[in-house]
């Protein structure tokens, strides 16, 4: 680009301005393989300048990334292209549509909260620039994904087998993580806040009198679940709502720190005070406890499942192969294209 303003000082502004148009017009790459498509620089400065601003973005240095390297990614690309065409690929608007409507709700998933179409699309713009040049990308997505699925299907369905010396292997290197929090199973007598304070305080009441009724022993837990309690729900399990965990931040926040504080320091097997929590009022039964502890392979994930710590690693290092063998099918697809197609590189750094 330097060497084109030198020369616009030697001749007039017209003459510049052609040169500089015909720089920027000319070819940094032509391909073929079923027809000759030029590469422009201009297209490669575009491409260029979208991995630096990326680059900035991330805290790297802009000044890494090869424009060579981003060429041969632009000429894969128009490899696929053709490839595809040749070979019959066909990517719908459908496709395209299914896509978008699969990203937007995982945003939606993310976010924790609906968008509607205008503000997915102020996200979509934010981040490509233009819903259009999004929709794009998706579909050059797809056709690349189509196309490498139909051509190398024989080793995208090799089936994936992990070793136990790898689950072993990844379980010594990352054992730390595999820590359960402290635990604890409870049952409740729950009564929910209503509009009305005396409601409020006379429930409240009620719940003092059977929590010292099942103190003294003259009403069960059972009996009063059924007679007391207002959630349907537990109801019918003898108030059983399940597993909570010390980390669990979500229902902190909905349940509030004391009943956090009672429902752990509570022993096994007795039943709590009436705690007052953001919802309403309870009593509760504490069923079991587990201390925090580093999990072992054959322990379960958390007590909600069965999937052990050796399933949850088997899934893990399975999705890694996976990605590595699509990979390697994609690069051996554009490998064989490059071997019948004619590519010439005319860009000079």
């Amino acid at each position: 680009m330097k060497r084109f303003l030198v020369l616009a000082i030697c001749f007039s502004l017209i003459s510049a301005s052609t040169l500089f148009a015909a720089a920027i017009g000319a070819p940094a790459a032509t391909v073929r393989l079923t027809k000759t498509t030029p590469i422009t620089v201009a297209e490669l400065e575009t491409e260029v300048k979208k991995y630096q601003d990326s680059a900035v973005k991330s805290g790297t240095d802009p000044a890494t990334v090869d424009p060579l390297q981003v060429l041969n990614l632009l000429i894969n690309n128009e490899l696929y292209r053709q490839g595809a065409a040749r070979d019959g690929v066909k990517v719908t608007d459908a496709m395209i549509d299914q896509a978008y409507a699969s990203q937007k709700a995982n945003i939606e998933s993310s976010y924790g909260q609906k968008l509607t179409d205008e503000e997915f699309a102020k996200v979509i713009n934010s981040n490509f620039g233009t819903v259009d040049a999004y929709r794009k990308m998706i579909g050059e997505q797809l056709m690349v994904d189509t196309y490498v699925r139909m051509k190398k299907a024989a080793d995208l369905n090799k089936p994936i087998t992990i070793s136990e010396t790898d689950i072993a292997s990844y379980y010594r290197k990352n054992k730390t993580q595999f820590v359960s929090p402290e635990t604890v199973k409870l049952s409740h007598i729950f009564i929910p806040f209503t509009d009305d304070e005396k409601t409020n305080s006379d429930n409240k009441a009620l719940l003092e009198t059977v929590a010292q009724q099942l103190k003294s022993g003259s009403l069960t837990f059972e009996k009063a679940v059924v007679q007391y309690s207002k959630d349907d729900q537990s109801k019918m399990k003898a108030g059983d709502i399940g597993w909570l965990t010390m980390d669990n931040t979500e229902a902190m926040a909905g349940l509030g720190e004391t009943f956090f504080d009672v429902a752990f320091t509570t022993e096994v097997g007795d039943t709590s005070s009436v705690v007052t929590s953001n919802t309403g009022y309870h009593i509760l039964k504490i069923l079991a406890y587990n201390e925090t502890k580093i999990l072992g392979l054959t322990d379960q994930i958390n007590p909600n499942t069965t999937s052990t710590i050796h399933d949850y690693i088997q899934s893990q290092l399975t999705g890694v192969k996976q990605q590595e063998v699509y990979y390697g099918a994609i690069n051996a697809l554009v490998d064989d294209l490059r071997k019948s197609a004619t590519v010439n590189i005319l860009y000079k750094k």
